[in-house]
């Protein structure tokens, strides 16, 4: 992740209101524990369908380990959250962190690079992680990028 992507300043959520935690999360084998927490502790801080300040990433290490210092780790989650497409860095917050967007379900290609025109550039990156699973999610994810050869016969 950039330097610009360090501090957490605002979250948006894009979903159902009704649905606490989804499904699809709960049953995703691409995400580990730890990610699948940091996705409902930043879910639970947001407010549905407002632009809600959110905590730095050190207080979200705080609440995630109980270790403000642990920021590499929260860094890899939120990484692999943005990869799987239930976060979307949508720019920046008023506050001067990072403006993100929480999905309710997997948001599409289209949307995600809509709102974070640099998502490609991320996942190209992340095919060269250190972590196995971060480099195996950025690689399944490449071929998405890449134009429809229907669309392109049209």
């Amino acid at each position: 992740m950039s330097n610009h992507d360090q501090d957490i300043g605002a979250v948006l959520f894009f979903g159902n209101p009704m649905e606490v935690i989804p499904r699809r999360l709960i049953a995703s084998t691409t995400l580990t524990h730890e990610e699948k927490v940091c996705w409902m502790a930043v879910k639970v801080l947001s407010e549905h369908n407002r632009v809600h300040d959110l905590e730095t990433c050190p207080q979200l290490a705080q609440m995630l380990y109980n270790d403000p210092e642990r920021l590499e780790p929260l860094r890899d989650v939120l990484l692999k959250l943005r990869l799987g497409r239930w976060l979307t860095r949508c720019g920046e917050s008023v506050s001067g962190g990072t403006l993100y967007g929480v999905h309710d379900e997997v948001a599409s290609i289209e949307e995600v690079i809509r709102l974070d025109p640099d998502y490609p550039a991320l996942v190209a990156a992340a095919a060269e992680h250190d972590r196995e699973d971060i480099r195996q999610l950025a690689l399944a994810t490449l071929p998405l990028l890449l134009p429809s050869p229907i669309a392109d016969a049209g």
